[in-house]
């Protein structure tokens, strides 16, 4: 789909005409950008292009995708010439995988654009020292708290009180290392080590602080976490009815947990949901780690990245990335998708909702998800690894076999 808007008035003759060509041929024809965009986004990221667009005389082709296959496209089509000017609405941890392949361009905001985004959200785009996408919205996970059963927020992860804890759900045979990352930094075992050019390669998880998180899991073991096949029914009954009145998740349970559900013998008295607008559900930050270390949950971020097709229209792009990390353009994702604002006032505009208010309270020390290019293989070690500490199958004690995966990860991350 596409808007146009001339960019010359009504001509009366010929000769006027031959001598207006001539003389402003920048006029002749608007600039005109190609977006791709998540199939999902689309109608919320449409509208609020298409009227920046109106008014700054753009020509925009929108293009929905889908993105279980947009990212391989995308290293064939912008050498190719067919790619788009902008990715929209893409996941932040997509950026160290399509750096890498050469079809980013580095972005440049200025300052005061800058300073109007939360930095976290701005510095999941960033990649070997460089800042390739502007952040549209945020998404963290916090512990919702029933506080019938359970009155005051933890303030410790010595203090959560046995059994009464779900974590994600349905983690299966491999465990579920974005739901557990908080435990995991409340010993002080980041993911990757940083730098002010973003995350390293050098995994930051072995060590004593590692040890120190397996030994954890492995005094606990599943069931006190709610087990491995925990469902999502399940976590949302035993929030409700006080079985389990914490649970780790994000802002995608709410309106499960606002509407109850249906009575049954695996899900008793939970059909009333339960709200934040009502006092009955609380959202919480995480707690404190040992030696009082800051307990930090991953953000994942959706934003607009800036390809490396060679037509362009870079001012033009770079003018509509200035806005869509604006306060005008994210307070209308709010508005229209509910989506938690990157852009610092728009968010407190957002905040009168009290389930956004909520999340990003909890995830003002949230750290993005790691962007590198061997992510993907992580995870799978990663997860695993934690499921067999926590299921009592580690190979050989917790420690070390939480060491020696540490150790497979930095190879494949060497790779």
């Amino acid at each position: 789909m596409k808007i146009r808007k001339s960019g010359i008035a009504a001509i009366a003759g010929l000769a006027t005409a031959a001598l207006l060509a001539i003389a402003t041929p920048s006029q002749a024809d608007n600039p005109s950008l190609l977006i791709w965009v998540d199939n999902g986004a689309k109608p919320v990221v449409q509208k609020v292009i298409y009227d920046w667009a109106s008014d700054k005389n753009v020509d925009i082709t929108i293009v929905g995708k889908d993105f279980g296959s947009v990212r391989d496209l995308l290293k064939t089509a912008v050498p190719g010439g067919t790619g788009p000017d902008i990715l929209a609405a893409a996941p932040h941890d997509w950026t160290g995988d399509l750096a890498a392949a050469g079809v980013l361009r580095p972005i440049t905001l200025t300052a005061s654009v800058k300073a109007g985004l939360q930095k976290n959200a701005y510095d999941a785009f960033l990649f070997g020292g460089a800042h390739y996408g502007v952040p549209g919205w945020t998404e963290n996970i916090a512990v919702l708290r029933n506080p019938k059963f359970i009155k005051a927020p933890i303030t410790s992860i010595t203090k959560i009180p046995s059994n009464k804890l779900s974590v994600g759900n349905n983690w299966g045979a491999n465990s579920d290392p974005y739901h557990f990352y908080p435990f995991q930094t409340s010993f002080g075992a980041n993911v990757f080590a940083s730098n002010a050019s973003g995350w390293t390669k050098t995994v930051g998880m072995a060590g004593a602080n590692g040890a120190a998180f397996a030994n954890y899991l492995n005094s606990k073991k599943a069931a006190y976490f709610g087990g491995l096949d925990h469902g999502w029914n399940n976590a949302i009954c035993d929030l409700i009815n006080g079985k389990r009145p914490l649970w780790v998740t994000g802002p995608w349970a709410i309106s499960s947990v606002e509407g109850g559900v249906a009575n049954s013998a695996g899900t008793p008295n939970c059909s009333k949901g339960i709200s934040v607008a009502k006092k009955t559900l609380a959202i919480d930050p995480f707690w404190k780690g040992t030696d009082g270390k800051t307990a930090k949950q991953f953000m994942g971020v959706r934003g607009f990245y800036l390809t490396n097709s060679a037509a362009t229209a870079l001012a033009s792009a770079n003018s509509l990335l200035s806005y869509i990390a604006g306060k005008e353009a994210q307070v209308a994702f709010f508005t229209k998708a509910n989506k938690t604002p990157a852009n610092l006032a728009a968010l407190k505009v957002a905040s009168a909702n009290l389930t956004i208010k909520g999340f990003a309270a909890a995830g003002a020390t949230a750290v993005p998800m790691p962007n590198i290019p061997a992510m993907d293989s992580v995870w799978d070690k990663w997860g695993k690894v934690e499921g067999r500490i926590m299921k009592g199958i580690a190979v050989g004690s917790a420690a070390a076999d939480w060491d020696a995966t540490m150790a497979e990860i930095q190879a494949l991350v060497n790779q």
